[in-house]
């Protein structure tokens, strides 16, 4: 019987094997997977190349998975936002029993990413949670710095200072470690602001110290991160000095509709300058309707303005908002979802024999809520009333202590400028003159508030710009054509007077300090705008002075 070579069957057979396995892809896979190479570098392009792949021709539920990762991260680099997951389904399904640590951590990442675009910040912190938990051994760093981030942001929400300084330190590791010098300093203000809220103003200013010497290192939105942490510091821990030039430099650095107007306007108020305040907090244009902090700060304006009523109204808003916000935290705290979940399977199931035990104590909370809304209502004006009063003490300690700064401005000045014009010099003489005669007639040992004295205190203070005239005055007869050249270039009479500051040897900062009462930056920026030179060039004082001295010549 002839023998049948077993060989010439078996190979075709392995061969066909061998070509259906090497098919488990389809043509589009390599360039799916090729557009991890770019797709943080140029997410236009990899969106592009993704687009332009037919979905319906790719072979398996890998492919599809990692086509609807890829285009998931693609669409988010673009600031294209989904609040649905028509696209990121077929990755969720998928790797939540496949793939590497890396697809894991990056899907319930963007699960998450998803999930706070509909405003649904509790599964979004499940979501990131798996992620990290599921991606623990991925060397994808950069996702789990932002998934941290993200973590943070959530617990913003919900006022968890000490899980916003986990999250963000972090967070930090991460971005230390990639080299972002830009998201480390963000994340470093992030941490800073934690501790200030919980009180721990040591480690705060630390942290911003860090910060500060990273300065150099970091762009102008992580810069302008750091001056906004840094304000708020200063605010909160009454640092007057500093709080000018802060704002100075914060806002030479970030747009109007970018800045945090809320913490400006708080600034202000620290340094007495209501008008920029209440100018500051018209300039939020976000609905605040459950914003403590605006009406805490719209008070305070409102106070500043002997505006009691408004002063009041505000108030109330915000007394409202703090009463309801222990119940909002319990209902949503997302650092015990799990715990919170177990909790209510457990109430559920003794929820009937507790149901007397609720009726009585119904009954006895309501008769207290009663009692206690009267009682409030009763208090609650005269709480207002000691605010007030308080904040009076709080202007005049304030005023006396700008008029102090003043005189001794004013004596440096003498003392450092012998060579100056003799009219400018007895302008400055003058000025001195009428401040220690107030001193004289107003310093005493009395701790209560001297309404006349506080009254008489801020007339003074207004009174800078009839200084101010009469050094322009001053320098006129002295200098006709150096204010001839600023009439000339359509510098207003205040500018002038301003400029004229600079040419008595005032520096910047101490300039800021003298004028509290209107817009430093506002003031710089124009005269600068109208001398034709920008911000880089050169210092506006050296400036003016260099300009005297030649138009002197």
């Amino acid at each position: 019987m002839e023998r049948i070579p077993i060989m010439k069957y078996l190979l075709p057979i392995l061969f066909a094997f061998c070509f259906l396995s090497c098919q488990r892809h389809s043509d589009n896979w390599d360039t799916i997977c090729d557009v991890e190479n770019y797709i943080e570098s140029r997410p236009d392009s990899a969106l592009a190349v993704l687009e332009a792949i037919d979905v319906e021709a790719l072979f398996s539920d890998e492919e599809r998975a990692k086509y609807a990762l890829y285009m998931s991260m693609a669409l988010d680099k673009n600031y294209i936002d989904r609040t649905d997951f028509e696209v990121l389904q077929p990755a969720i399904d998928y790797y939540e029993s496949h793939g590497s640590a890396t697809d894991k951590l990056r899907t319930f990442y963007y699960q998450g990413r998803i999930y706070c675009n509909k405003g649904n910040a509790e599964d979004a912190m499940e979501c990131l949670i798996k992620s990290i938990n599921l991606g623990i051994h991925s060397n994808d760093l950069r996702t789990k710095a932002r998934n941290y981030t993200a973590q943070g942001t959530l617990y913003y929400l919900y006022y968890n200072w000490e899980k916003i300084i986990e999250c963000s330190l972090h967070a930090c590791d991460f971005y230390k470690e990639l080299g972002n010098a830009d998201n480390y300093v963000t994340m470093l203000c992030r941490v800073s602001e934690g501790y200030r809220l919980i009180g721990n103003q040591d480690l705060a200013s630390q942290y911003l110290l860090e910060c500060e010497n990273m300065l150099n290192k970091i762009n102008d939105k992580s810069r302008a991160e750091y001056y906004s942490a840094l304000l708020l510091h200063n605010v909160d821990n009454q640092s007057y000095d500093n709080i000018a030039y802060i704002i100075d430099e914060y806002l030479n650095i970030v747009a109007s509709n970018e800045a945090d107007w809320l913490t400006l306007a708080n600034a202000y108020l620290m340094i007495g300058d209501r008008i920029s305040a209440k100018n500051a907090i018209n300039k939020i244009h976000l609905k605040r309707e459950k914003d403590a902090r605006y009406y805490a700060t719209l008070t305070k304006i409102h106070k500043a303005e002997s505006a009691y009523k408004e002063a009041l109204d505000a108030y109330e808003k915000f007394n409202h908002i703090t009463d309801s916000l222990d119940f909002i935290l319990l209902e949503q705290d997302t650092q015990f979802i799990e715990e919170r979940h177990q909790l209510e399977m457990a109430t559920i199931k003794e929820q009937e024999k507790k149901k007397q035990i609720i009726a009585l104590f119904a009954t006895i909370v309501s008769i207290l809520v009663l009692i206690a809304i009267w009682i409030n209502s009763r208090l609650r004006l005269s709480r207002m009333e000691k605010l007030v009063a308080e904040k009076e003490i709080e202007r005049y300690k304030l005023l006396y202590a700008q008029m102090e700064d003043e005189r001794d401005n004013l004596n440096a000045l003498l003392k450092q400028n012998e060579e100056l014009d003799p009219k400018a010099l007895n302008a400055v003489a003058r000025r001195l003159e009428l401040l220690n005669k107030f001193f004289t007639a107003y310093i005493t040992d009395n701790s209560d508030i001297d309404r006349k004295a506080s009254k008489e205190m801020e007339e003074l203070l207004e009174d800078k710009e009839k200084f101010m005239d009469s050094n322009r005055l001053a320098y006129a007869g002295s200098h006709p054509k150096f204010i001839k050249y600023l009439e000339d270039k359509g510098l207003t009479e205040w500018e002038i007077n301003y400029c004229c500051l600079y040419a008595l040897g005032l520096k910047g900062k101490e300039v800021g300090a003298y004028i509290k009462m209107r817009s430093h930056y506002n003031n710089s920026s124009e005269v600068r705008e109208k001398l034709g030179i920008s911000e880089h060039d050169t210092n506006l004082g050296i400036y003016i002075r260099k300009l005297v001295k030649t138009l002197s010549e």
